[in-house]
């Protein structure tokens, strides 16, 4: 794994909201491949790391590289200026799939996976609808692709999520919690789909609450608390062999529940 290209390296980096500090100095990187799970008490700033991650949040301080180029830039609060260019290209290597799917409800399942390939990339309408019944077949959801959201499950919309990021060709896939909007019995089917894109060896980065999930999919679990991550390890390192206090903590939580 260490031989694989960096797809992502933050280095010291740090989010206020006002007076907040939501990200305090957090360091990591994401191997080509990689499949890292971050977890940790709501609030301790995962989603905001992945969102800095993508450029949806600026950060405070510190930078953040995708695939060996510069994505931001802060030093002392002081913003170094990335061409939009750059940056736009860049973003383009990262899909991000959110907690409440937020797909376009007037617009059918195959509709809503052609619709960014289309008017971002230029791809033609053609070109368009092959890519994407390629992909929703991927996700099982080929027999539904003239189907409106409302129409669907939880789950199915979640998959046309995942389906719609993939549309766009990303080299590094972001999912902020993806099953914690879902009834328990539609979960696994969401799940699959994820551990299939693991076993194509996609990069991904998964912030996640279900430890059984951390532990069977990822290659590395993060621990964040308080905007700070204070373990990295290996799953079996991590669930098995965990010796800081605060972890033990917060997993014994998890299994009293």
């Amino acid at each position: 794994m260490n031989d694989r290209p960096v797809m992502i390296k933050a280095s010291s980096v740090s989010k206020w909201f006002g007076s907040h500090h939501v990200l305090d100095s957090v360091s990591f990187e994401v191997r080509r491949g990689e499949v890292l799970a971050i977890i940790g008490p709501s609030g301790s700033g995962k989603s905001t790391l992945l969102r800095c991650c993508n450029g949806l949040e600026t950060v405070s301080d510190g930078i953040i590289e995708i695939e060996g180029e510069i994505f931001a830039d802060v030093r002392k609060g002081k913003a170094v200026k990335i061409p939009k260019d750059q940056h736009f290209i860049m973003a383009k290597k990262i899909g991000m799939v959110f907690q409440h799917f937020n797909l376009f409800p007037h617009k059918t399942v195959l509709e809503n996976v052609i619709e960014a390939p289309m008017i971002v990339n230029g791809m033609d309408r053609k070109s368009a609808i092959i890519m994407a019944e390629s992909i929703l077949k991927k996700v099982g959801l080929y027999d539904r692709k003239d189907y409106y959201p409302s129409k669907i499950s939880g789950g199915m919309k979640q998959r046309v999520a995942i389906a719609r990021a993939l549309g766009m060709n990303p080299d590094i896939m972001l999912f902020d919690e993806p099953t914690s909007a879902l009834d328990p019995e539609l979960t696994g089917e969401v799940r699959n789909v994820i551990k299939s894109l693991a076993s194509d060896h996609m990069t991904m980065v998964i912030v996640t609450h279900e430890m059984d999930f951390a532990r069977n999919v990822a290659d590395r679990v993060i621990f964040m608390d308080e905007g700070r991550i204070i373990g990295n390890a290996h799953p079996d390192q991590f669930f098995e062999k965990q010796d800081h206090p605060r972890i033990r903590a917060f997993l014994q939580k998890l299994s009293d529940r």
